[in-house]
């Protein structure tokens, strides 16, 4: 597990999920997901499909490009909780933090 304290994911509410045309609406954003399950998927990535399933617009700090974080990729499955839940307990793992 890594540590870096002084790196920041900021994150601006989303006013609306808006994806005309998709078909498929995201979860809403309190609730429960029952499974979810990411294999050998990039850090940044797995932190921007659980921001927007979380409805969350989201900034990554420009440094996650960079070592050590720029090769990390997760292995992860929760059940039962919602995507902020799964986000906060990712970005806890990587010693990363949510600022609204």
């Amino acid at each position: 597990m890594m540590r870096c304290k002084s790196l920041i994911l900021g994150v601006v509410m989303a006013l609306a999920w808006a994806s005309p045309g998709t078909g498929a609406a995201p979860p809403a954003k309190n609730d429960v997901i029952p499974l979810i399950e990411m294999e050998n998927v990039p850090l940044t990535d797995a932190i921007r499909q659980l921001a927007r399933q979380a409805r969350l617009n989201i900034v990554l700090d420009p440094r996650l490009s960079e070592a050590p974080f720029a090769r990390v990729t997760i292995s992860v499955r929760w059940q039962g909780v919602t995507a902020r839940e799964a986000l906060v307990a990712l970005l806890d793992n990587y010693g990363l933090v949510l600022v609204e």
